[in-house]
C-alpha cells in the first residue's frame, strides 16, 4: 500500500518549525523521489505496462447511472469526490463538489439552468461545441479542482445514463485517471481509464516520465507481424550493426536500445510496441506516493537535505547535518529490513519446510509448501 506525501510534508514542517512550506514543495517532491529510490526495496516501485502505436490513443472510461442517485451518494473522478445532494441537504450554499439531484436522472446528469447538472459542473460552462464558453460557471467543480478534473473531457447520454470520460491528451498518462463510485446506481467501467497509448514513429518512442527501469519490451497485440514476440536489448554503441542485413531486405533479430528517455527499435516493420517497466506510484497530481512504512525514513531524508542547504550557506554547524545523515541511514536500513521481513503466512510455510522430515515435492518435482 502507498500513501500520499502530504502527511510526510506535514511531519517535516512540524519537526522543522515551519508554518508555511509551499515554497519548498518542489524540492521536497524531488527529495521524496530520491529517498524512495535509495531505499529501493522491491515493494517501493510498481510494475506497469504501456503500449505505443503510430497514432497513439486517448484513454477513456464510463460511469453508467441506472437511476437517480440518493442524497449523500458520491462518485470520485481522479481523486476528487463529487457528492449528490437533494435540495434539503444541499442548503443555500452549493459547494463546488456538490451536485443537486434533479427531478429525473436526465436533469441530474445535464441541466443548463442553475444550479446545473453533473456535466455542466465537469465542463465549467453551459455552452455547446459551437459556443463553448457561453455561460461560464464560476463555482463549478472543474474550475475549483482543475488539477484533477481539467485533464479530461466529458459527455453525457441522458437517454442511457452514461457519463463518458476521455483524456484530453493522447498517451498513457490518461490511464492514471481513477474512477470510483459508492452508489449502486452508478457503475464504473473500471478503476481507471483505459486504452491510452503512446506514439511510436520512426522506430522510436518516448519512455514514460516515471520510468525507473525498463524490464521488458515486446511486439504489441495488434501488430500484424511478430505478435507478442520479445524484443531484446542491445547496447546503444552497437546500434549501427542492428537493422537490415546488408544487400538484403530481410530484417535481423528484434532488438532495441535506449538513448536517454527514448527507446529505439531496430526494425522498421512493427506497428505496435509494448513496454513493461518499473515506476514510482503517483497520485492524481503527479506527485510521488510513498510505500507505507517508509514515511519516517522519507521525512528524515527531506529534513537532512533541508539542513544541508543551510550548512552549505554557512548557517549550520556540520555536526547537526552529520547526525541527521546518521539517522537517515539507520531509518533507510530499517525500511529495507521491514520490507524484506516474511509475512505471517510465509513464516508458516517456512516453518512447515523446516519441521518436516520428508521432503515435500509436487508432481513436477519442485518443492510445494
Amino acid at each position: 500500500m502507498h500513501i500520499n506525501i502530504d502527511r510526510i510534508f506535514t511531519t517535516v514542517a512540524r519537526n522543522l518549525g515551519l508554518k508555511q512550506y509551499s515554497q519548498h514543495i518542489s524540492s521536497w517532491i524531488e527529495w521524496t523521489y530520491e529517498a524512495e529510490k535509495l531505499i529501493g526495496s522491491v515493494d517501493t516501485f510498481l510494475q506497469k505496462e504501456v503500449t505505443y502505436n503510430a497514432s497513439g490513443a486517448k484513454a477513456t472510461g464510463t460511469i453508467t447511472f441506472s437511476a437517480n442517485p440518493t442524497s449523500g451518494d458520491s462518485i470520485t473522478l481522479n481523486g476528487t469526490k463529487l457528492f449528490f445532494r437533494n435540495s434539503t441537504d444541499v442548503g443555500k450554499a452549493y459547494a463546488p463538489n456538490e451536485i443537486l439531484i434533479g427531478a429525473t436522472l436526465a436533469d441530474t446528469l445535464s441541466n443548463t439552468s442553475y444550479p446545473y447538472g453533473l456535466l455542466e459542473n465537469l465542463k465549467g460552462f453551459t455552452g455547446t461545441s459551437t459556443t463553448p464558453m457561453t455561460g461560464m460557471i464560476v463555482n463549478s467543480a472543474v474550475l475549483n479542482y482543475a488539477e484533477t478534473l481539467n485533464v479530461a473531457e466529458y459527455s453525457v447520454d441522458t437517454s442511457t445514463g452514461v457519463l463518458t470520460i476521455t483524456a484530453k491528451e493522447i498517451g498513457h498518462k490518461g490511464n492514471r485517471f481513477s474512477l470510483e463510485s459508492d452508489t449502486a446506481n452508478a457503475k464504473i467501467s473500471g478503476l481507471n481509464l483505459t486504452g491510452g497509448k503512446g506514439i511510436y514513429r520512426n522506430q522510436q518512442l518516448v519512455l514514460p516520465e516515471e520510468n525507473i527501469k525498463v524490464l521488458a519490451v515486446r511486439v504489441g497485440e495488434d501488430c500484424h507481424h511478430f505478435k507478442n514476440a520479445e524484443i531484446l536489448k542491445i547496447s546503444s554503441v552497437h546500434r549501427s550493426r542492428v537493422g537490415k542485413i546488408e544487400n538484403s531486405s530481410e530484417q535481423k533479430a528484434l532488438r532495441y536500445y535506449i538513448d536517454g528517455n527514448r527507446l529505439n527499435v531496430a526494425h522498421d516493420d512493427l506497428d505496435e510496441i509494448t513496454v513493461v517497466y518499473l515506476s514510482y506510484p503517483t497520485d492524481p497530481r503527479g506527485w510521488p506516493m510513498v510505500k507505507e512504512g517508509h514515511e519516517t525514513a522519507v521525512a528524515q531524508y527531506i529534513m537532512w537535505q533541508m539542513k544541508l542547504v543551510e550548512f552549505y550557506n554557512g548557517k549550520l554547524p556540520q555536526y547537526i547535518t552529520k547526525e541527521l545523515e546518521r539517522r537517515w541511514y539507520h531509518l533507510c536500513g530499517k525500511a529495507r529490513g521491514d520490507d524484506a521481513m516474511p509475512t505471517s503466512e510465509e513464516l508458516k510455510q517456512i516453518g512447515k519446510l523446516w519441521n518436516t522430515l520428508v521432503p515435500l515435492k509436487s508432481n513436477n518435482g519442485l518443492i510445494d509448501l
